[in-house]
């Protein structure tokens, strides 16, 4: 990206903190309903942090990466303490950022992409992200994403998020494609998207798991026997959508903005699954 991924990341986290402060610190946050208004401040807070420690430490590799883990502070009982230790950890992750170049070596959780890059990408679009839940746990419209953030981050999505899913898939697990998705953004590029879903038993206790993944396809790569399915709309508003936002649509600043899903419904249907599916 040619954004200011610094400045970005600093203004949106700024902007969260300042919607979180002013509700009570057990607000329900609408886009996570298990977190309260101070746990996505902590959220913020052990993000930055963490990622920071990984760029500091030059960390490339898991074992590295379960020592910062394991040596990680307790979360602060008092929202006084929570803010401090949110300016800390962000001043230290954009510290970080600015030292490094992105083809620096780095560890992160996809193996197809490392590096400081993808840190960088990736926190830029979690500042937006959570900017945008922090808004809604103000009862505040939602700022618009700049329209080329908004791209990347469904990019983002397509690119690394989803795909990253497989790499996660148990070896006792059974694959199988369900649906074939088109995404298509207006005045961008349509991607054709396969979702597959894993499913199988775990050994060691019985349980069952079903749940779904997505890759990108290349061109003339779909299988044409699959359920097929379309998600039509701006960028900012597929962007909200896949990573489980839609809810903001309807709260954002100036036109309302929607995602037109159309096609099979067992295409929607495990497009919908897959979207549930979430990212914090």
């Amino acid at each position: 990206m040619s954004i200011d991924a610094v400045a970005h990341i600093r203004e949106e986290t700024e902007r969260s903190v300042a919607a979180l402060t002013s509700v009570d610190p057990e607000q329900s946050v609408p886009t996570c309903p298990d977190w309260t208004a101070d746990d996505l401040l902590w959220h913020l807070a052990e993000v930055h942090e963490f990622w920071a420690a990984i760029l500091e430490s030059g960390a490339t590799d898991e074992e590295q990466v379960m020592a910062i883990e394991e040596g990680k502070d307790a979360r602060p009982a008092e929202r006084d303490a929570l803010l401090a230790r949110r300016a800390s950890a962000t001043e230290a992750l954009l510290s970080q950022l600015v030292a490094r170049a992105d083809d620096e070596p780095a560890w992160f959780w996809y193996s197809a992409v490392q590096g400081v890059g993808i840190t960088r990408r990736m926190q830029t679009h979690e500042a937006t992200i959570h900017r945008v839940d922090a808004e809604l746990t103000a009862g505040r419209s939602v700022t618009p994403i700049p329209r080329q953030i908004a791209a990347d981050g469904l990019a983002h999505v397509l690119e690394v998020m989803w795909p990253a899913g497989f790499e996660w898939i148990p070896d006792w697990a059974e694959t199988r494609p369900v649906a074939v998705v088109e995404i298509a953004p207006e005045g961008g590029t349509a991607r054709m998207l396969e979702i597959s879903r894993w499913s199988g038993t775990r050994p060691r206790d019985g349980k069952e798991f079903d749940a779904p993944v997505g890759r990108l396809l290349s061109e003339g790569q779909a299988p044409g026997d699959l359920p097929r399915a379309r998600a039509a709309g701006t960028a900012q508003a597929l962007d909200l959508w896949a990573w489980g936002r839609e809810q903001a649509l309807a709260h954002l600043e100036g036109e309302e903005q929607r995602v037109a899903v159309q096609g099979d419904s067992a295409g929607i249907a495990q497009l919908a699954s897959l979207i549930a599916e979430g990212h914090d």
